[in-house]
């Protein structure tokens, strides 16, 4: 994707979130349905739990993926260090983290099996949160027309050709590793590990729209959270902020709540997981430190991408 398109993309999404906030934003409200939530400690041990559980499937399928040469602890300290570093900074170095943790944590994994585990379970990430945000498009009740979805799987097929074959050697070398990896039963587990943790983080959606009086099926909540999550490849902000909101508002509005709901919802979600990355992302710290200057080379690393 080239840059000054995601940066526009990402302009006009922070634009959106502003005449949101002008319309919508109701402090009062806001306030009030937060102090709802905190006086609801099941709902709260609802949202977090699944959540955690969440990161706990992928750090299972990541530990599958490299065929059980790594400890579980190095998987998830990789996707909290991770995730702290995607909701404190601007640049997505949460990638990166993850392979520095695993280099460093587990001398058996070579750098490139590192960076090789973290790129094909990313993609794969990617690729099922679209397939789930495509299946929502056509087989929820929501007022698109047939014409769209058409337009939108013709640009997304030739979009992926595109990055195919402009990186077609990059994605050959990839393939052949990963047809290693997912053979067998080992594939099938990755693969369904990582479609029940997506759909295990929309519980945080769930909750948090049931909270607010609104009304919301699972399934819709696993489809607003697939499309919210898959749009954040426009992140230029620290953990997505404005892009994240956009993005949820007009998926739950897709799917009849009301735009001021939407809004109040779409704040408190990503709240809550910005809370979420900054207690686990603080065990990771505790747990297992990480030297100032590593961290500031995974930011600088990430910050030389293009």
């Amino acid at each position: 994707m080239k840059t000054s398109f995601k940066k526009l993309t990402a302009i006009l999404l922070i634009s959106a979130f502003l005449i949101m906030t002008f319309l919508y934003l109701d402090a009062g409200r806001i306030l009030a349905e937060i102090k709802v939530i905190l006086t609801k400690p099941g709902v709260l041990l609802f949202i977090f739990s699944s959540y955690f559980l969440a990161f706990t499937a992928r750090g299972f399928a990541w530990k599958l993926y490299l065929n059980h040469r790594v400890r579980l602890s190095t998987c998830m300290y990789g996707l909290f260090y991770s995730l702290l570093l995607n909701h404190l900074l601007p640049v997505k170095a949460g990638d990166f983290a993850r392979i520095g943790v695993m280099k460093a944590r587990e001398p058996g994994i070579t750098g490139h099996e590192a960076f090789n585990s973290v790129v094909i379970l990313r993609v794969m990430d990617t690729a099922i949160l679209f397939a789930m945000a495509s299946a929502g498009l056509a087989f929820l009740e929501l007022p698109l027309k047939g014409e769209v979805l058409l337009w939108i799987g013709v640009i997304g097929f030739v979009f992926t050709i595109i990055l195919y074959f402009k990186f077609r050697a990059f994605f050959d070398r990839q393939i052949s590793i990963m047809k290693t990896a997912f053979s067998g039963w080992r594939g099938i587990w990755i693969i369904g590990l990582t479609l029940i943790s997506w759909m295990l983080e929309a519980a945080v959606i769930y909750g948090v729209v049931l909270n607010g009086g609104g009304i919301i099926s699972f399934v819709q909540a696993i489809w607003v959270n697939s499309i919210t999550v898959a749009g954040q490849i426009f992140q230029i902000t620290p953990g997505g902020i404005a892009s994240y909101e956009a993005i949820m508002v007009f998926a739950l509005g897709a799917n009849g709540i009301a735009a001021e709901n939407a809004y109040t919802a779409a704040l408190i979600t990503h709240g809550l997981k910005y809370l979420f990355s900054f207690i686990v992302g603080g065990i990771a710290l505790v747990a297992y430190p990480v030297p100032t200057d590593l961290l500031k080379k995974w930011t600088r690393e990430r910050g030389t991408e293009s």
